[in-house]
């Protein structure tokens, strides 16, 4: 089943990366040997889904990987010139003795890169093949139940192609010993005869690279699939959720309980209320993609949709100020709930493009009218803390904060989420400390020298 995603959440959650060097949660998870793994990795969390069966399945394989330990050994460079191979202009040879003979003999007289191409990716793909039959060898004693061994079969059965096993049952060590038979015989094999075969084979390689990879990141990051219940009610509960990007992280636990359906979180600047309303968004994301998730555990329900206002753009082009860019983010995410149940909604900071008393009416309207709507969750932060003042009476609603201390006139942030409401303003303190009034002052007392 389909999962309600848009172009404004991924790129708030910084799924994949906006420019070179930039950080995203797809460089992450990203181990992959291969392009055509990245690539194949890419597509797979383009497309997140509400599906337990398609859940368990990627579950269990990326589970049977990562208990097998074993790899299957790849060569970037040489899959990446395997698809230049495949690319190849030169028409395929034909596969008879005389045709090979006339080919190899014209390639002598006169250099063809072309034909260069075709036999260093024969021999590249030998080469390849011969990764693959160490690989299978070492499931010779593994079940038959194994969640791979329908892909796994498919390759076996690949290399039990007569030529091919002929081939590697005594291998080239180098292009150059490649008979001109032999050339002819399996370029027509991989270019004509099974070329879709062999284009299948490819894809199983870059699933096997991706498979790899994501168990590698699981394995390194302390990583955990989540727990889907099969209630028809929305069900949340996080604990020690950590966002990626953090080299330190302090980790955070949170749960939906008592019928609250709203989790209205306040705290100073800088407290760390916008790294856990993206640590939030970033693991339901991934647990719709069936992958292991940033958090020693999470139970949740399989929910239809996920969006975000983190941080809506000015779209000066479109004459959009940044205050009317976030009442069009509102309004859309609106449109969605009433078309859309089952759903995430991650809001945060409300209408910062506008004056202290509208964003103040604006933020307790929408809040207040989202909290009486069932069926699905909402987690808002805010440091409007009059808002949480006025809307604490609500069963609907649980409040969070993350606090602050002071030591030595310092502010000490520990990054904890904690129950109930904070007080703490930190605009002025900060203001104070970089001692922007006294710079104003020297400036005017010079001015009146």
């Amino acid at each position: 089943m389909h999962f309600q995603i848009d172009t404004q959440t991924i790129k708030e959650l910084e799924i994949f990366p906006e420019k070179a060097n930039s950080t995203s949660i797809f460089d992450f998870y990203n181990r992959t040997k291969t392009i055509g793994g990245r690539e194949r990795l890419f597509e797979i969390m383009s497309r997140p889904f509400s599906n337990l069966e398609l859940f368990e399945s990627r579950k269990q394989e990326i589970n049977f990987i990562l208990a097998f330990k074993r790899r299957l050994t790849l060569d970037a460079r040489q899959v990446d010139f395997i698809e230049h191979y495949l690319r190849s202009r030169r028409i395929p040879l034909k596969d008879n003795i005389i045709d090979a003979t006339v080919d190899s003999i014209a390639n002598r007289l006169k250099t063809n890169s072309d034909y260069y191409t075709i036999i260093e990716g024969i021999y590249n793909i030998i080469l390849l093949l011969l990764s693959i039959k160490d690989y299978l060898s070492l499931f010779e004693d593994a079940s038959d139940t194994n969640p791979l061994q329908k892909e796994l079969s498919y390759l076996k059965d690949f290399l039990s192609i007569p030529s091919i096993g002929k081939t590697l049952k005594n291998p080239p060590k180098k292009s150059i010993e490649l008979k001109a038979v032999t050339v002819n015989k399996l370029d027509y094999l991989f270019r004509v005869k099974k070329k879709n075969e062999f284009r299948n084979i490819l894809n199983l390689i870059y699933e096997i690279d991706v498979l790899q990879s994501l168990s590698r990141a699981m394995e390194e990051h302390n990583l955990n699939f989540p727990e889907f219940t099969e209630k028809e009610e929305p069900y949340f509960e996080v604990i020690d959720c950590f966002h990626p990007f953090l080299e330190s992280p302090v980790k955070n636990s949170y749960s939906f309980k008592g019928g609250a359906n709203l989790c209205f979180i306040t705290g100073p600047n800088m407290s760390g209320k916008s790294t856990f309303l993206k640590t939030v968004g970033v693991i339901i994301y991934l647990s719709h993609l069936g992958f292991p998730v940033p958090a020693r555990k999470l139970k949740i329900s399989m929910f239809k949709g996920l969006l975000t206002s983190i941080n809506p753009s000015d779209s000066i082009d479109l004459g959009f100020s940044h205050y009317y860019s976030e009442v069009k983010r509102v309004k859309t995410i609106a449109l969605e709930i009433e078309t859309y149940n089952n759903m995430v909604l991650i809001l945060d900071e409300l209408f910062r493009g506008t004056n202290v008393k509208d964003a103040f009416d604006a933020t307790l309207l929408i809040v207040e009218s989202l909290a009486r709507i069932k069926g699905c969750y909402f987690f808002i932060a805010s440091h409007i803390l009059e808002v949480a003042e006025s809307l604490a009476k609500s069963n609907n609603i649980d409040f969070r904060y993350f606090g602050i201390e002071y030591k030595n006139e310092d502010i000490v942030y520990d990054y904890k989420l904690e129950n109930g409401i904070t007080a703490e303003r930190t605009g002025m303190h900060i203001i104070k400390k970089e001692e922007i009034k006294e710079i104003l002052d020297r400036v005017i007392s010079k001015q009146k020298e």
